[in-house]
């Protein structure tokens, strides 16, 4: 990818965001539709859904960070982490509307921003070889 010049960085800020938005909503509909699809057929207790819900969250951030910083050169935590926000308010504001423990909303939290936080090492080791 080329060096971002003025021209250019208003339409990679456009596409960024696009991905961001489309990954967060499609990564958690996907997800939360197959898990759903699974504990359907399993026939699995609800009361081990709030920590599949914490899975889920946390695969999203995988997929998100993944998607957003495709195409980029540098920067690869300041983008996982700029790109998994979206996914932290959707947990924090699903958290207190279903009133869970705020317990359960940090670890969501914390483990969205460890996914981040991983996908960007990932992505510059595999820049560095």
């Amino acid at each position: 990818m080329p060096k971002i010049n003025v021209g250019n960085s208003k339409s990679l800020l456009v596409k960024y965001v696009v991905r961001i938005v489309l990954g967060t909503a499609l990564s958690i509909f996907v997800l939360t539709a197959a898990i759903s699809y699974i504990v359907l057929k399993l026939d699995i207790d609800l009361s081990v859904l709030k920590y599949v819900g914490v899975a889920v969250c946390i695969i999203s951030a995988v997929i998100i960070s993944f998607i957003s910083t495709s195409g980029f050169k540098n920067n690869y935590l300041a983008l996982s982490a700029i790109s998994v926000l979206p996914l932290i308010a959707f947990c924090v504001i699903n958290g207190c509307v279903n009133k869970s423990s705020a317990l359960l909303i940090l670890i969501k939290v914390v483990g969205i921003i460890a996914a981040a936080f991983v996908v960007s090492i990932i992505r510059s080791g595999r820049r560095a070889r």
